[in-house]
């Protein structure tokens, strides 16, 4: 049986603004074992992010977590101080974000940077811990880290510096890595290299990973179990394969149908969703998605829908799966199936 890593447990954190509370996250509840990859995707502003920064408690004002659990190694998080916290950033729990050139300090080499993070953590000295640095750069796939170690951001392409916040992230060979949309800003060549890259090393070192995007071709590559958000709600959630060939909510479906396909027909156009995502200072009380969907019904309006699940692993928070629904023929852009 896998070891549980990571449990979220109705987390549900808000932004006090000058508007209003902005309801980001609004009860989401996930799992995660050691060694296991998973991913969360959605629309920006569906929550994938916010709710990373929850569990790695880096939320600053006007952002809080007001409810829920987030439970690492037996621990609960939003109980621990920041000095407590930052203990376990970046030594248990580390994070690769989404632009290294504003996450890396450009008046530091790579190599100071890694240095900091393994003294802080591993209690080393500077010169063992230069050491390790330049090891790990080499781990990642940067080719002369002995002199690449001396190097600053700038003189590192768009790749190398993501190898080096993954380098950065997994020097002290964190239990868990989150990776925040790690592949935005580079081209598809050095994409499938990061991606690649992510997933050897998770292997090698039984790391377990939250990898968050926009991007479904990416989490079809890197995870074995994904949770689909909208509205700060977890929409979906199974295993890659029921979300990519068996989706059972509208919008996941809708995410299938608005990406390229390989055997999709010459000019043959992408469906995209319409509409916009819900305003989260006076989220709707039914489900979010419904102003959007082309199966809405009245009762999708007013209240929020229970977790249908289609089997242990695999859940959908859509009124079409209650036994009292009427049947509705719905194209995924898999295959054609009656919904009961």
């Amino acid at each position: 049986m896998s070891e549980r890593l990571l449990e979220v447990n109705n987390m549900k954190t808000s932004f006090y603004t000058h508007v209003g509370e902005v309801q980001a996250v609004r009860g989401v509840s996930f799992n995660l074992n050691k060694g296991e990859a998973l991913g969360i995707v959605g629309e920006s502003g569906s929550g994938k992010s916010v709710t990373s920064m929850s569990v790695m408690g880096l939320l600053q004002y006007p952002g809080k977590v007001k409810d829920g659990n987030i439970i690492f190694k037996g621990e609960e998080l939003t109980k621990k101080s920041q000095k407590e916290m930052m203990a376990i950033r970046g030594n248990e729990i580390a994070m690769i974000f989404q632009d290294p050139m504003t996450s890396l300090n450009p008046v530091y080499t790579i190599g100071n940077q890694i240095i900091e993070a393994i003294v802080r953590h591993q209690h080393v000295d500077k010169k063992e811990a230069r050491v390790k640095a330049i090891d790990m750069l080499r781990t990642v796939g940067i080719p002369s880290p002995e002199k690449r170690v001396d190097n600053y951001p700038h003189e590192f392409s768009g790749g190398m510096r993501q190898r080096a916040m993954i380098a950065i992230a997994l020097s002290c060979q964190p239990d868990l890595l989150i990776a925040d949309e790690p592949t935005t800003a580079l081209d598809v060549t050095i994409q499938a290299q990061i991606l690649e890259l992510i997933k050897e090393l998770k292997d090698k070192m039984n790391t377990s990973v939250i990898l968050i995007t926009h991007d479904l071709g990416v989490v079809a590559d890197v995870c074995s179990r994904v949770v689909v958000m909208y509205g700060g709600l977890i929409m979906e959630e199974g295993t890659a394969e029921q979300i990519f060939y068996d989706p059972s909510h509208p919008y996941t479906m809708g995410l299938m149908k608005s990406i390229p396909r390989m055997d999709t027909k010459e000019k043959q156009r992408l469906i995209p969703i319409p509409g916009t995502p819900p305003d989260l200072v006076k989220p709707p009380k039914g489900c979010p998605f419904a102003p959007r969907c082309p199966y809405t019904m009245k009762i999708c309006l007013e209240q929020a829908p229970e977790y249908t699940y289609l089997t242990p692993e695999h859940r959908s928070a859509c009124w079409l799966l209650h036994e009292n629904a009427p049947k509705t023929e719905v194209d995924n852009g898999v295959r054609k199936e009656v919904i009961k």
